[in-house]
C-alpha cells in the first residue's frame, strides 16, 4: 500500500534527509518548507508545499489526507516561538485528523539527564506532543554529528588540528546522532502506528570519547587532530557571537555544564534496540565521516 507522508522542514539539515529517505522507501512525500521554490529544486520527486509553522491553514493543507507526518522545530528566535509553533501545528493536526506524527526533540531529552533550561524545555515539548491527542512517536537524538560540519563550533579543527567540541570531559563517551541515521529511524517510524504513544532515544552506533572522535577526524582533515575541550562557558559565548543570540549561548552553556557532570558512560545509548525495533541498519560515526569526503573538509 502506498503511503503519503508530510515532512516539515524539508529544506533543512534535519528534514532534507528524511525526505530523501522516504522517497527512497517508495513513499509519496509532501515536502513542506517556507520557500516552495527551494523545496522543488531540492526534492524534484516530492510534492512541494509552502507553510510556516505559525500558519494553521497552510499546515492543515499540507497535512490533509496524509497517513503520517514528520516534524522537528527549528531554532527559535524568541522564547515564545516553540509554543506558537506547537499550538499552530496541533490545531491544524486536529482539524484534519492527522493519523500519526513522528516528532524529533532535536537534542538530549528525558528525565535521566540533569536538569537544564534546554533539556527541561525539550522534555516538556516531548510530553506536550505525547499528550496532544494526536497519535505520536517521539525520537530523542543526542548530540548531532553534523554539528562538526559548519565550522563555527570547531574553528580550529581544519586550521590547527584541534577539536574543542563538545565541551565535555575527555573520558566521557558520547553516542552521537547523525541526521541520516535519524532519517532512517524517522521514516521507519512513519509506517509504525503501532508504536504511537512511545518515545525512543536514538543515536549512531559506537559511542566515542573526544580523543577517539579526534582520531577519526584526522583522516577527514588530512592532519593529526587532538581533543582539547573548551569550557561550556566558552562555547556559549562563541555561539552567542556567531548567531547574535545571547539567549541561545546561555542555554548551551547551561546544558553542556549539566551534561559534563554525568558519568563517563551516561551518554551511551544501546542502538541495537533501535535497529531491532524499527528494522533499520544504522551507520557508525566512522562511516559517516568517511562519507563527508575531502571536498566538505576543505569547504
Amino acid at each position: 500500500m502506498n503511503q503519503t507522508v508530510a515532512i516539515f522542514g524539508a529544506t533543512g539539515a534535519q528534514g532534507a534527509p528524511v525526505v530523501q529517505e522516504a522517497l527512497a522507501k517508495g513513499l509519496t512525500v509532501r515536502a513542506v518548507a517556507r520557500d516552495v521554490t527551494k523545496v522543488s529544486e531540492m526534492h524534484a520527486e516530492a510534492q512541494a508545499y509552502a507553510a510556516t509553522l505559525d500558519d494553521v491553514d497552510a499546515i492543515a493543507r499540507a497535512l490533509d489526507g496524509v497517513d503520517a507526518a514528520f516534524l522537528h522545530l527549528p531554532a527559535p528566535a524568541t522564547p515564545e516561538d516553540p509554543q506558537t509553533w506547537m499550538t499552530a501545528f496541533f490545531t491544524a493536526a486536529h482539524q484534519v485528523g492527522l493519523p500519526l506524527l513522528v516528532f524529533t526533540t532535536g537534542g538530549t531529552t528525558g528525565d535521566r539527564y540533569p536538569s537544564s533550561m534546554m533539556i527541561d524545555a525539550t522534555t516538556g515539548g516531548m510530553m506536550a506532543v505525547l499528550n496532544s491527542g494526536i497519535p505520536s512517536i517521539v525520537l530523542q537524538p543526542t548530540i548531532y554529528l553534523e554539528n562538526l560540519l559548519p565550522g563555527f563550533l570547531t574553528p580550529q579543527l581544519k586550521t590547527e588540528g584541534v577539536l574543542d567540541y563538545p565541551p565535555l570531559p575527555d573520558t566521557m563517551k558520547v553516542t552521537w546522532t547523525s541526521h541520516f541515521d535519524q532519517a532512517r529511524v524517522a521514516v521507519a517510524a512513519l509506517t509504525r502506528p503501532d508504536l504511537a504513544g512511545q518515545h525512543f532515544e536514538i543515536g549512531t552506533p559506537a559511542p566515542l570519547t573526544g580523543r577517539q572522535l579526534a582520531e577519526l577526524l584526522s583522516g577527514w582533515v588530512d592532519q593529526s587532530v587532538s581533543f582539547a575541550p573548551q569550557s561550556p562557558e566558552a562555547l556559549g559565548a562563541q555561539v552567542a557571537e556567531a548567531f547574535g543570540n545571547p539567549g541561545m549561548g546561555h542555554m548551551l552553556t547551561d546544558m553542556y555544564g549539566a551534561l559534563a557532570k554525568m558519568g563517563d558512560d551516561d551518554m551511551c545509548i544501546d542502538t541495537r534496540q533501535i535497529e531491532e525495533t524499527f528494522d533499520v541498519t544504522l551507520s557508525t560515526v566512522a562511516e559517516h565521516i568517511k562519507s563527508w569526503g575531502k571536498a566538505a573538509a576543505a569547504a
